[in-house]
């Protein structure tokens, strides 16, 4: 692939609309592998490697929602920390959803983002 490290990262464009975008990629690349011999990986294989996604905001009402999301992801690589600090339709005193395990924040948090921008692992001095 030409472009085999490129990351595209969307921010502040919500969470709980991937799931859906991942299942409605794969429904019709089954029907035509085939006719498309050149793309050996499923879409959502594509999907995980090459996007990250800003937790803010995190569309979901209540932890439970955030919950089956992140396992309908089925990725712990995608989500990246983000805030909507300081503009003014920030909602709340949470940075993060309720609902993501102490590991899977973690990675959120911090091995997602040097694994994103490499050039944050660099030492200034």
């Amino acid at each position: 692939m030409k472009f085999s490290g490129l990351r595209v990262v969307l921010i502040e464009s919500g969470v709980s609309w991937l799931p859906g975008f991942i299942w409605r990629a794969i429904k019709p690349w089954r029907g035509v592998r085939a006719e498309v011999p050149y793309i050996k990986r499923s879409p959502a294989e594509i999907v995980r490697e090459h996007v990250r996604i800003t937790a803010q905001p995190f569309d979901a009402p209540d932890a439970e929602t955030v919950t089956r999301i992140v396992e309908m992801l089925d990725s712990d690589e995608m989500l990246l920390f983000a805030t909507d600090y300081p503009h003014w339709q920030f909602e709340g005193d949470r940075a993060v959803p309720d609902g993501l395990s102490a590991p899977f924040l973690a990675k959120m948090l911090i091995n997602n983002p040097l694994a994103t921008y490499p050039r944050l692992k660099e030492n200034p001095t």
